[in-house]
């Protein structure tokens, strides 16, 4: 059997520069210095991936920035949480969890400098609409935040329900209703293969089954490792 060490190792060289991108901004580049050693980190940066791959014209700036910070305020303690009996749909929780993290972003896009009125408005608007969609981009920025959940979210899927941190039958609705949100068809095309990992996943039929959940976890939300410094 692998020491512990190794198999850490092995682990996090399974994820060391999935998402380095040359093309991030400065900007770009800032905010994952902001959010660095937040659990959904690798969510936030395969939302952008996606976004762009969903855009086969090119995303704007403001969609790919939305994608990268879309849930930051989930890093911030004192946001609104649910409960066991709470659905994942519930309007409550997602208005006040998008108002939030749209109130942080542009608090924190106001402190840089040289950054345009109009960008900051609209990064605003996109953040406000990531859980409900709306014109072509906030639907396109909706439909990448669940293909970045399956693709990334799954080993969370499985510590919810196999930690009995929530029932089994809550973390399926949770999947469900993210496939079933999604409107662009390029996006759907992408979904149905991943959608089915993510079920295996939950279901302890791969690998996150037999995964360190901690170190997983701490992966997750390093800079370094994700973009390979």
């Amino acid at each position: 059997m692998e020491s512990p060490t190794v198999m850490s190792a092995s682990l996090e060289d399974q994820f060391r520069g999935r998402f380095y991108d040359s093309t991030l901004s400065k900007l770009e580049l800032a905010a994952i210095d902001w959010l660095d050693g937040f659990y959904q980190l690798e969510h936030l940066l395969s939302t952008r991936a996606w976004t762009i791959r969903l855009v086969p014209g090119g995303a704007s700036p403001e969609l790919k920035f939305a994608a990268l910070v879309h849930d930051a305020e989930r890093f911030f303690p004192g946001g609104p949480s649910g409960t066991p009996d709470t659905a994942f749909d519930d309007p409550d929780y997602l208005f006040a969890h998008s108002i939030r993290s749209a109130d942080i972003v542009e608090a924190w896009l106001r402190e840089q400098p040289d950054v345009p009125e109009s960008f900051i408005r609209r990064v605003r608007a996109l953040v406000m609409r990531h859980e409900i969609g709306g014109n072509t981009e906030e639907d396109i920025l909706q439909a990448a935040d669940s293909l970045s959940w399956f693709d990334t979210l799954d080993w969370l899927a499985y510590e919810w329900a196999s930690s009995g941190k929530l029932p089994y039958e809550k973390v399926y609705a949770k999947l469900d209703w993210m496939l079933t949100r999604i409107r662009p068809t390029i996006a759907m095309e992408n979904a149905l293969g991943i959608y089915r990992d993510a079920m295996a996943s939950l279901e302890g039929r791969n690998a996150v089954a037999e995964m360190d959940l901690k170190d997983r976890r701490r992966i997750a939300g390093s800079k370094k490792v994700l973009l390979g410094l």
